[in-house]
């Protein structure tokens, strides 16, 4: 499904920001319209066309930018928990089975600041 007929279903406002899209070519600017795939298949999702919205080039590039820090973030928890783990393991009695620590918890406006940043925040690269 290619840029025009995604507009013509979707109109000419960005799926994240709600704000105009620049459909000019190239589309090389920041506020240049680009496909964003919702369900992002690098991260076990399915391309399929049901899937696809019109997003700026800057939100389609700095959601993927946060889905990759969420993702590095928790490849380090893990890293960091398993290691733990196998420092430990000699010390501590083998926990039952179908248990484990709870993972940490971080706090939903935390979650939700990552997943949709203030705008300012966006442009800005804070």
């Amino acid at each position: 499904m290619s840029v025009q007929a995604l507009r013509s279903s979707f109109g000419n406002n960005c799926h994240w920001c709600g704000l105009p899209m620049d459909f000019a070519e190239p589309r090389s600017a920041p506020e240049s319209a680009t496909i964003e795939h919702l369900n992002d298949s690098t991260l076990g999702g399915v391309r399929k066309q049901k899937h696809r919205r019109l997003a700026h080039a800057i939100c389609n590039q700095t959601r993927n930018e946060f889905k990759l820090q969420a993702e590095r973030g928790f490849q380090r928890w893990i890293a960091e928990r398993v290691e733990a783990g196998l420092a430990s393991a000699a010390n501590q009695p083998v926990m039952p089975a179908g248990t484990s620590p709870a993972p940490p918890v971080v706090p939903a406006a935390a979650v939700a600041a990552a997943l949709h940043p203030a705008p300012a925040a966006v442009l800005s690269g804070r």
